[in-house]
Protein backbone atom coordinates (compact mmCIF):
# COMPACT_ATOMS: atom_id res chain seq x y z
CA UNK A 1 0.00 0.00 0.00
CA UNK A 2 1.44 3.40 -1.15
CA UNK A 3 1.27 6.46 0.48
CA UNK A 4 -1.45 8.55 -1.94
CA UNK A 5 -3.67 5.18 -1.02
CA UNK A 6 -3.34 6.04 2.67
CA UNK A 7 -3.52 9.84 2.79
CA UNK A 8 -7.09 8.88 0.56
CA UNK A 9 -8.29 6.45 3.23
CA UNK A 10 -7.87 9.24 5.41
CA UNK A 11 -10.13 11.58 3.48
CA UNK A 12 -12.67 9.11 3.08
CA UNK A 13 -12.72 8.48 6.86
CA UNK A 14 -12.87 12.51 7.34
CA UNK A 15 -15.17 12.86 5.12
CA UNK A 16 -12.74 15.47 2.66
CA UNK A 17 -13.95 13.66 -0.52
CA UNK A 18 -16.25 14.86 -3.29
CA UNK A 19 -19.14 12.42 -4.28
CA UNK A 20 -17.83 11.22 -7.15
CA UNK A 21 -14.32 10.53 -5.40
CA UNK A 22 -16.17 8.77 -2.68
CA UNK A 23 -17.95 6.57 -5.61
CA UNK A 24 -14.49 5.53 -7.13
CA UNK A 25 -13.41 5.02 -3.46
CA UNK A 26 -16.12 2.51 -2.51
CA UNK A 27 -16.01 0.90 -5.77
CA UNK A 28 -12.30 0.43 -5.05
CA UNK A 29 -13.39 -1.30 -1.68
CA UNK A 30 -15.61 -3.52 -3.19
CA UNK A 31 -13.40 -5.04 -6.24
CA UNK A 32 -9.65 -4.46 -4.79
CA UNK A 33 -9.04 -7.21 -1.60
CA UNK A 34 -5.98 -5.58 -0.39
CA UNK A 35 -7.44 -1.65 -0.51
CA UNK A 36 -10.27 -3.43 1.18
CA UNK A 37 -8.40 -4.96 3.93
CA UNK A 38 -6.23 -1.49 4.11
CA UNK A 39 -9.48 0.59 4.38
CA UNK A 40 -11.18 -1.91 6.81
CA UNK A 41 -7.39 -1.73 9.16
CA UNK A 42 -7.14 2.41 8.87
CA UNK A 43 -11.35 2.70 9.35
CA UNK A 44 -10.82 0.43 12.86
CA UNK A 45 -8.14 2.88 14.13
CA UNK A 46 -10.01 5.84 13.25
CA UNK A 47 -12.96 4.95 14.73
CA UNK A 48 -11.17 3.15 17.91
CA UNK A 49 -9.01 6.60 18.85
CA UNK A 50 -10.72 9.44 17.51
CA UNK A 51 -12.30 11.76 20.28
CA UNK A 52 -15.80 11.57 19.08
CA UNK A 53 -16.32 7.90 17.50
CA UNK A 54 -15.70 4.38 19.16
CA UNK A 55 -17.17 1.68 17.26
CA UNK A 56 -16.91 -0.70 20.39
CA UNK A 57 -19.22 1.39 22.15
CA UNK A 58 -22.10 0.13 21.24
CA UNK A 59 -21.26 -2.91 22.77
CA UNK A 60 -20.76 -1.68 26.37
CA UNK A 61 -22.28 0.61 28.90
CA UNK A 62 -22.02 4.08 29.54
CA UNK A 63 -19.40 3.63 32.83
CA UNK A 64 -17.12 1.23 30.91
CA UNK A 65 -17.49 3.66 27.82
CA UNK A 66 -16.66 6.79 30.07
CA UNK A 67 -13.68 4.89 31.64
CA UNK A 68 -11.94 3.71 28.31
CA UNK A 69 -12.13 7.46 27.75
CA UNK A 70 -10.35 8.33 30.15
CA UNK A 71 -7.37 6.03 29.41
CA UNK A 72 -7.32 6.88 26.19
CA UNK A 73 -7.24 10.60 27.02
CA UNK A 74 -4.58 9.41 29.82
CA UNK A 75 -0.84 11.42 29.80
CA UNK A 76 0.89 7.82 28.52
CA UNK A 77 -1.67 7.24 25.68
CA UNK A 78 -1.64 10.31 24.43
CA UNK A 79 2.43 10.92 24.24
CA UNK A 80 2.40 7.58 22.59
CA UNK A 81 -0.43 8.97 19.98
CA UNK A 82 1.96 12.37 19.45
CA UNK A 83 4.82 9.83 18.80
CA UNK A 84 3.29 8.07 15.99
CA UNK A 85 1.82 11.56 14.53
CA UNK A 86 5.29 12.50 14.27
CA UNK A 87 6.89 9.42 13.02
CA UNK A 88 3.88 9.08 9.74
CA UNK A 89 5.33 12.33 8.71
CA UNK A 90 8.71 10.75 7.74
CA UNK A 91 8.78 9.79 4.15
CA UNK A 92 10.49 6.71 4.53
CA UNK A 93 8.20 5.53 7.48
CA UNK A 94 5.56 3.16 5.91
CA UNK A 95 2.48 4.67 7.19
CA UNK A 96 0.61 1.15 6.57
CA UNK A 97 2.75 -0.42 9.47
CA UNK A 98 2.69 2.37 11.97
CA UNK A 99 -1.44 1.96 11.62
CA UNK A 100 -1.15 -1.73 11.74
CA UNK A 101 0.78 -1.16 15.36
CA UNK A 102 -1.44 1.37 16.84
CA UNK A 103 -4.64 -0.35 15.61
CA UNK A 104 -3.04 -3.58 17.33
CA UNK A 105 -2.41 -1.87 20.33
CA UNK A 106 -5.06 0.02 20.87
CA UNK A 107 -7.14 -3.21 20.54
CA UNK A 108 -4.41 -4.83 23.20
CA UNK A 109 -5.42 -1.57 25.61
CA UNK A 110 -9.16 -2.27 25.58
CA UNK A 111 -8.87 -5.45 25.95
CA UNK A 112 -6.58 -5.41 28.71
CA UNK A 113 -9.01 -2.88 30.23
CA UNK A 114 -12.10 -4.97 30.28
CA UNK A 115 -10.37 -8.27 31.35
CA UNK A 116 -8.01 -6.46 34.26
CA UNK A 117 -10.40 -4.31 35.56
CA UNK A 118 -12.17 -6.69 38.45
CA UNK A 119 -8.38 -6.82 39.53
CA UNK A 120 -7.55 -3.06 40.57
CA UNK A 121 -8.55 -1.60 43.44
CA UNK A 122 -11.05 1.35 43.16
CA UNK A 123 -9.04 4.08 41.19
CA UNK A 124 -10.42 7.70 39.53
CA UNK A 125 -12.13 5.45 37.39
CA UNK A 126 -14.21 3.62 39.47
CA UNK A 127 -15.22 6.84 41.90
CA UNK A 128 -18.80 7.04 40.66
CA UNK A 129 -19.23 3.24 40.90
CA UNK A 130 -18.24 3.98 44.92
CA UNK A 131 -20.08 7.16 45.64
CA UNK A 132 -23.78 5.24 44.02
CA UNK A 133 -22.85 1.84 46.19
CA UNK A 134 -22.04 4.13 49.32
CA UNK A 135 -24.51 6.99 48.90
CA UNK A 136 -27.51 4.28 48.95
CA UNK A 137 -30.48 6.32 47.65
CA UNK A 138 -32.80 3.11 49.03
CA UNK A 139 -31.87 4.20 52.29
CA UNK A 140 -31.84 7.78 52.62
CA UNK A 141 -34.37 9.33 55.10
CA UNK A 142 -37.80 9.37 53.94
CA UNK A 143 -40.68 12.35 54.25
CA UNK A 144 -43.03 10.18 53.16
CA UNK A 145 -42.52 7.26 55.59
CA UNK A 146 -42.35 9.48 58.34
CA UNK A 147 -45.84 11.18 57.55
CA UNK A 148 -44.87 14.52 57.66
CA UNK A 149 -47.52 17.25 58.33
CA UNK A 150 -49.22 19.30 55.84
CA UNK A 151 -47.46 22.45 56.68
CA UNK A 152 -44.02 20.49 55.59
CA UNK A 153 -46.14 18.48 52.19
CA UNK A 154 -43.76 19.98 50.14
CA UNK A 155 -41.18 17.95 51.01
CA UNK A 156 -42.87 14.50 50.37
CA UNK A 157 -43.41 16.13 46.79
CA UNK A 158 -39.70 16.66 46.72
CA UNK A 159 -38.84 13.42 48.06
CA UNK A 160 -40.66 12.35 44.77
CA UNK A 161 -39.38 13.75 42.59
CA UNK A 162 -35.70 13.05 44.09
CA UNK A 163 -37.04 9.22 43.67
CA UNK A 164 -38.09 9.92 40.18
CA UNK A 165 -34.58 11.22 39.16
CA UNK A 166 -36.34 14.72 38.31
CA UNK A 167 -33.11 16.34 40.34
CA UNK A 168 -33.71 19.65 38.69
CA UNK A 169 -36.93 19.82 40.36
CA UNK A 170 -36.14 18.56 43.61
CA UNK A 171 -32.99 20.45 43.86
CA UNK A 172 -35.64 23.59 43.97
CA UNK A 173 -38.31 22.69 46.22
CA UNK A 174 -35.62 21.36 48.64
CA UNK A 175 -33.87 24.81 48.47
CA UNK A 176 -36.79 27.50 48.72
CA UNK A 177 -38.20 25.15 51.85
CA UNK A 178 -35.00 26.05 53.72
CA UNK A 179 -35.41 29.45 52.76
CA UNK A 180 -38.07 29.54 55.90
CA UNK A 181 -37.51 26.34 57.51
CA UNK A 182 -33.74 25.67 58.70
CA UNK A 183 -34.61 22.71 61.24
CA UNK A 184 -35.25 19.75 58.75
CA UNK A 185 -32.00 18.03 58.12
CA UNK A 186 -32.84 15.61 56.00
CA UNK A 187 -33.76 18.60 53.29
CA UNK A 188 -30.01 19.78 53.62
CA UNK A 189 -29.24 16.36 52.29
CA UNK A 190 -31.46 15.71 49.92
CA UNK A 191 -31.00 19.18 48.21
CA UNK A 192 -27.18 18.63 47.97
CA UNK A 193 -27.88 15.13 46.52
CA UNK A 194 -29.62 16.55 43.98
CA UNK A 195 -27.48 19.43 43.33
CA UNK A 196 -24.76 16.73 43.42
CA UNK A 197 -26.50 14.61 40.46
CA UNK A 198 -26.77 17.61 38.25
CA UNK A 199 -23.21 17.63 38.82
CA UNK A 200 -23.44 21.29 40.75
CA UNK A 201 -21.14 19.69 42.79
CA UNK A 202 -19.94 23.24 44.92
CA UNK A 203 -23.88 23.91 45.30
CA UNK A 204 -23.91 20.15 46.71
CA UNK A 205 -21.08 21.27 49.26
CA UNK A 206 -22.50 24.48 50.21
CA UNK A 207 -25.65 23.09 51.10
CA UNK A 208 -23.80 20.29 53.09
CA UNK A 209 -21.73 23.15 54.93
CA UNK A 210 -24.86 24.97 56.30
CA UNK A 211 -26.07 22.00 57.37
CA UNK A 212 -22.69 21.30 59.45
CA UNK A 213 -22.42 24.72 60.92
CA UNK A 214 -26.18 24.20 62.23
CA UNK A 215 -27.01 22.95 65.53
CA UNK A 216 -28.95 20.35 64.55
CA UNK A 217 -28.48 16.66 65.76
CA UNK A 218 -27.71 15.53 62.75
CA UNK A 219 -25.64 18.14 61.52
CA UNK A 220 -22.55 15.40 61.73
CA UNK A 221 -24.42 13.27 58.46
CA UNK A 222 -22.92 16.44 56.55
CA UNK A 223 -18.90 14.89 56.51
CA UNK A 224 -20.07 11.75 55.26
CA UNK A 225 -22.16 13.52 51.98
CA UNK A 226 -19.91 15.44 51.50
CA UNK A 227 -16.88 12.74 51.23
CA UNK A 228 -19.08 11.21 48.84
CA UNK A 229 -19.98 14.06 46.70
CA UNK A 230 -16.26 14.81 46.73
CA UNK A 231 -15.90 10.99 45.62
CA UNK A 232 -18.32 11.49 42.75
CA UNK A 233 -16.40 14.29 41.45
CA UNK A 234 -13.00 12.71 41.26
CA UNK A 235 -11.95 14.79 44.22
CA UNK A 236 -10.50 11.43 46.07
CA UNK A 237 -8.03 13.91 48.76
CA UNK A 238 -10.68 15.55 50.07
CA UNK A 239 -12.98 13.09 49.74
CA UNK A 240 -10.68 11.07 52.33
CA UNK A 241 -9.91 13.88 54.32
CA UNK A 242 -14.07 14.10 55.02
CA UNK A 243 -13.58 10.25 55.84
CA UNK A 244 -10.41 10.56 58.21
CA UNK A 245 -12.37 13.39 60.73
CA UNK A 246 -15.61 11.21 60.55
CA UNK A 247 -13.36 8.36 61.76
CA UNK A 248 -10.79 10.56 63.99
CA UNK A 249 -14.53 12.12 65.85
CA UNK A 250 -16.50 8.86 65.83
CA UNK A 251 -18.93 10.36 63.27
CA UNK A 252 -21.81 8.97 61.80
CA UNK A 253 -21.04 6.46 59.44
CA UNK A 254 -17.84 5.77 61.18
CA UNK A 255 -17.44 2.03 60.34
CA UNK A 256 -18.36 2.79 56.75
CA UNK A 257 -15.84 5.15 56.27
CA UNK A 258 -13.31 2.91 58.20
CA UNK A 259 -14.17 0.73 55.19
CA UNK A 260 -14.12 2.96 52.70
CA UNK A 261 -10.83 4.71 53.28
CA UNK A 262 -9.33 1.30 52.82
CA UNK A 263 -10.26 1.52 49.45
CA UNK A 264 -8.27 4.59 48.39
CA UNK A 265 -5.00 2.39 49.90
Amino acid sequence: MNLEDDILIEQFLRNELSEQEKESFLERVKNDADFREEYLLEKQLFESLNEEEWSFAENIDNKETNELEALFESKEIQNLKEVIKKASTKPKVSRGKIISFLSGFAAAVVLGFLILKPMFSPSVLDTNVLYAEYVDFNNLPSFIERGIDDAKGTLIEAEKLFKQKKYDESAVIFQEFLKENKSESGAYIYAALSHAELKNFDKAIEILDTLKESDLIDAEKAYWYKSLIYLKEKQTEKAEKELQYIIDNSLFNKIKAEELIRKFQ
